[in-house]
């Protein structure tokens, strides 16, 4: 646990240096935001780069190296291995890392987090209102936790994130193509080329009655989703782990409901107000945060927090720069202040409750690094 309050103390606290030392930079129209420097963000997502890339046993980091060691150095016996895979794109990846820059799984395991890393620290700097917010959040609300447990599936929504930038500016072409690469290294990214139409709308228009009626109809016709999720996951290469998970899988916690919530009841409940402030990503991240919470909602019924609430990851991304701007454009300054302080104290509460409790210290081990908590 000492290794995630060091992550904590050290992301937040350059975070923060990058606010100061930010610059103001016009978005058009009269919006303005600050900009923070690129070297400052890098610096305060290393800590988390480093332990997530250095680490040896971490919840199912363990299975990712024995499939690492197992990989051929070489491509001559590629089409075999990827012939019946569900992540040809992921073995592709690891074959070619292994073949060509180092057959040690550490060096693997440390260019995923570097990617991982760079691309969410990349969403901040682009589209975060408050970087060292942001930050905060990324760390308080154990997103972060991603990258050293579900590594394949981070990565996929950290790149998505990364580019959301092609959602704002309608490139869906280039869009659809990149999901479709990131659908061979984690097959759930194949979700996200409806969501791009979803998405990009105004908040709270039809588009959100139709998103709303679309997870009724899900709740509705549940037991035929799941069966087949089910199908596709028995064949897949989890098939053993899956079995064993779903026997305790009772959907996901309502406390990760209620959190997901708070910006899309704070956006419903100031509509009105900021229906002239949003900026296009705020659009996009407000829409997603609605998905998120019904897909949240979706898992809870339907007991499936292994499938469905894993997707809604891929939109509670979106909270992490959506909750800082709708804190510093709904509200007043006295309330804002109230509010930050209020969210600081709570999501505090949160990281303790989650790393300590909910997940008993979520254990680190690092031979390089010595270390074994």
């Amino acid at each position: 646990m000492p290794v995630y309050y060091f992550i904590f103390g050290w992301t937040v606290f350059w975070g923060c240096i990058a606010n100061m030392t930010a610059r103001q930079v016009s978005l058009g129209e009269d919006k303005y935001r600050f900009k923070v420097n690129i070297f400052i963000a890098i610096i305060s997502f290393s800590a988390v780069v480093i332990f997530a890339g250095l680490r040896t046993h971490v919840a199912d980091t363990t299975a990712y190296i024995n499939m690492f060691n197992e990989w051929p150095v070489g491509f001559s016996e590629i089409s075999t291995l990827i012939k019946d895979s569900d992540n040809p794109g992921f073995i592709l990846l690891g074959v070619f890392i292994k073949t060509y820059i180092s057959t040690d799984y550490t060096v693997w395991l440390f260019i995923i987090a570097t990617i991982t890393g760079i691309c969410m620290m990349i969403g901040f700097y682009r589209y975060s209102s408050n970087f060292a917010l942001s930050s905060f959040l990324f760390i308080a609300t154990c997103n972060f936790t991603w990258m050293f447990n579900g590594m394949r599936q981070y990565l996929v929504i950290a790149i998505l994130f990364a580019f959301s930038n092609w959602i704002v500016e309608k490139k869906w072409i280039r869009y659809i193509i990149l999901v479709l690469f990131l659908a061979t290294i984690h097959r759930s990214a194949i979700a996200m080329i409806p969501m791009y139409f979803i998405v990009n709308g105004e908040p709270w228009n039809k588009r959100t009655t139709v998103v709303i009626l679309t997870v009724i109809l899900c709740i509705v016709f549940a037991g035929n989703v799941l069966s087949l999720f089910d199908s596709v996951m028995m064949q897949s290469d989890y098939a053993t782990g899956y079995s064993e998970f779903k026997k305790s899988d009772d959907g996901v916690n309502i406390i990760t409901i209620i959190i997901s919530a708070i910006p899309v009841v704070i956006s419903y409940i100031f509509r009105k107000q900021l229906s002239d402030k949003y900026t296009p990503i705020m659009k996009i991240s407000t829409n997603m945060s609605i998905i998120a919470v019904c897909v949240y909602i979706i898992s809870k019924i339907t007991n499936s927090g292994i499938l469905v609430g894993r997707m809604a990851v891929y939109f509670t991304t979106y909270n992490l720069i959506l909750l800082p701007w709708l804190i510093d454009t709904a509200f007043k300054s006295k309330e804002r202040m109230l509010m930050k302080y209020t969210m600081i104290i709570c999501y505090l509460a949160l990281f303790y409750y989650q790393m300590e409790i909910s997940s008993n210290g979520f254990g680190y081990v690092s031979k390089i690094l010595n270390m074994h908590y």
